[in-house]
């Protein structure tokens, strides 16, 4: 189901799309996605999770061939290797990120639950982050929710600067800007 409601969302882009449309690609009866879900927003959070939560595991399962002690400036390459394949990879899903952000912005409502999930997902990376730094305190100046910060709007933003021109973003650009952020502190 939420890979159809992606699919339906990236063609039609998220105000246009409709559940019908989405029920039709998956197969499904409008009443089976109102089972699960009570609207457009919740495939949507439910997407978001998915896709922030599969970034995090394979992060984690990266770093977990690595010894915690020995964390090296190869592990933020690794790291930002695999968020910008991560990006590369699933265009369609940044672009209805895109989309459905422009609408939180725009409307205070739908702001309100956008940081409510956004936040569990910051949670989920912040642990992700406090497990790469193996309890030693965060990088300089830097809270664990800085670099979480600083880590999502790398990706947002090398993910825009890709999509407008795929040969502004090498593939180990995000990477050496980890390396270099966290030899800077």
């Amino acid at each position: 189901m939420l890979d159809a409601a992606l699919a339906v969302f990236a063609e039609h882009g998220f105000d246009t799309a409709n559940l019908d449309q989405i029920a039709e690609a998956a197969g499904l009866t409008k009443g089976a996605i109102y089972s699960n879900f009570t609207g457009k927003d919740d495939l949507f959070y439910a997407m978001m999770a998915e896709q922030v939560l599969a970034r995090v595991e394979s992060i984690r399962t990266a770093l977990a061939v690595s010894a915690a002690d020995t964390r090296n400036p190869q592990d933020l390459r690794d790291i930002g290797g695999l968020l910008t394949e991560a990006f590369t990879e699933q265009r369609e899903w940044r672009m209805v990120f895109l989309d459905f952000w422009r609408r939180a912005v725009r409307d205070d409502d739908v702001r309100t639950r956008f940081i409510a999930h956004r936040r569990t997902l910051r949670d989920a990376i912040a642990a992700s982050v406090e497990e790469f730094l193996g309890g030693d305190p965060p990088v300089g100046d830097f809270t664990v929710d800085d670099i979480v910060t600083v880590v999502l709007a790398l990706s947002n933003g090398l993910a825009i600067e890709q999509y407008v021109d795929p040969s502004a973003v090498s593939a180990d650009l995000f990477g050496r800007v980890l390396v270099q952020l966290s030899s800077q502190v």
